[in-house]
């Protein structure tokens, strides 16, 4: 059996005994070091002797322990916890534990590493505000558009790098957050970025956070970048095509190695995020112009993904149409609707701006129409300057909706074939039976 005194002595923390007359009984090691005497020498002694601020007598007069005191002396920091020692009821004395700053650094740095923690997560959730897109939400009837959620789905639950190309406005981010809500770590954070609106030492930081002071104006406590926001999420990298040529070959070595170093920082930081990327230009011409390094591309898009503009998917337009007027009447308290003759115009119009743009031209349109009702009188300008003076969409509506109609399943049977089977499931895209689909081609 090991001694009582032995295991005391073995303890880097002071610890005092004294009886109910505040005399000495017992120290360890420690103790005796820290006021620079032996047992020996002051065993029986009345402590206040010794050590006149001691608080023992404070805990021995009123019966009840003093925590977490602390105190300096000699040069030396410590806490020190007193405890009354009663037994059958009866106080028999007191015992005191002194713990050393400079043997309790291990509890400062584990203070500071929760403090940091902390912000961390702070931090992760001010960039974090949760997705609102899911694929239920792209409204689309077009074969194009439905052979983009489809491949989308697809991908979704694996863990495999996609690069969106599209032009400006197409809905790049809508697919992005659908297909982080579709996968397996939709539960994590969701962080963007736009990597054009940021430049390079900037965006690094923003990328890879960086140490306490690694820059004027740093954090002191440092930061964490998106890559450690978004453990276990999805990170989406808006016009990629953008990063500074340096900054790309970082990025390079975080998705091959799959860790981070904080700018100003010297430890590598494991990371577990999935890289959805996008862009609106041509990346392989960037390569070429050496704007835009091959073996990035290479790593970002393993699945490349195009969403063509909205010119070359005419049969979403008018669905997006009904769709955006519905959300401006509920937020406007209003019931408003289009005319045929409107719907035409914008039908036929070429949006550059894609479905951004769409959007826009039906706000301006609600503020401007009469009577709830958006003729085309109340479109822009723009729209009506750009069309080809044509009397198409002046055409009875039965007859634009023919027109319509024929175009779809024109499309359709392109993309799907001409099989018995092919149509059956052109039939079932668009939700018509084949014999529908029959008649409206035999009428074609």
């Amino acid at each position: 059996m090991i001694k009582f005194e032995t295991i005391l002595n073995a303890m880097d923390e002071g610890v005092l005994i004294v009886n109910q007359e505040n005399k000495i009984v017992y120290f360890n090691r420690a103790y005796g070091d820290f006021i620079g005497h032996t047992l020996e020498e002051v065993k029986g002694s009345v402590l206040t002797k010794i050590r006149p601020g001691a608080r023992m007598p404070q805990v021995l007069r009123k019966g009840k322990p003093m925590e977490v005191v602390f105190r300096e002396e000699k040069g030396e920091e410590y806490f020190a916890n007193i405890y009354p020692i009663f037994e059958d009821g009866t106080l028999r004395g007191g015992v005191s534990t002194v713990t050393f700053l400079r043997n309790a650094q291990f509890i400062m740095d584990t203070l500071k590493e929760l403090e940091k923690k902390q912000s961390d997560l702070k931090e992760r959730m001010r960039h974090t505000n949760g997705t609102r897109y899911e694929f239920q939400d792209i409204i689309c009837q077009s074969a194009a558009s439905l052979k983009c959620i489809e491949d989308a789905k697809k991908i979704a639950k694996s863990d495999i790098s996609v690069l969106i190309d599209g032009e400006s406005g197409c809905g790049k981010e809508l697919y992005a957050q659908a297909i982080h809500n579709e996968s397996l770590r939709q539960e994590y954070p969701f962080v963007a970025i736009n990597c054009a609106a940021l430049n390079g030492n900037i965006l690094e930081s923003e990328l890879f956070g960086y140490e306490g002071g690694a820059f004027t104006g740093a954090n002191k406590n440092g930061k964490p970048g998106i890559f450690e926001i978004a453990e276990k999420g999805t990170i989406f990298l808006d016009e990629v095509s953008e990063l500074d040529y340096n900054l790309q070959a970082k990025l390079l070595r975080v998705i091959q190695e799959r860790k981070i170093r904080r700018v100003g920082g010297t430890s590598e930081i494991g990371i577990d995020v999935r890289l959805i990327c996008a862009c609106n230009v041509d990346l392989i011409k960037y390569i070429e112009e050496k704007k835009f390094r091959k073996d990035l591309y290479y790593r970002i898009s393993t699945f490349p993904l195009h969403l063509p503009p909205l010119r070359e998917r005419r049969e979403d337009i008018i669905p997006l149409v009904e769709k955006h007027l519905g959300v401006l009447g509920i937020q406007q308290k209003r019931n408003l609707s289009i005319s045929a003759e409107a719907k035409g115009i914008l039908y036929k119009y070429n949006w550059p701006g894609n479905v951004r743009e769409l959007n826009n031209v039906l706000e301006y349109s609600a503020v401007v129409c009469h009577d709830n009702e958006i003729g085309v009188s109340s479109l822009p300008p723009s729209v009506l300057e750009d069309l080809n003076q044509s009397d198409y969409y002046f055409k009875p509506l039965a007859e634009a909706v023919r027109l319509f109609e024929k175009e779809q399943i024109k499309k359709a049977v392109e993309f799907y074939g001409e099989s018995v089977e092919d149509k059956k499931n052109v039939a079932e895209k668009l939700g018509i039976s084949l014999a529908t689909l029959y008649n409206k081609l035999n009428d074609q």
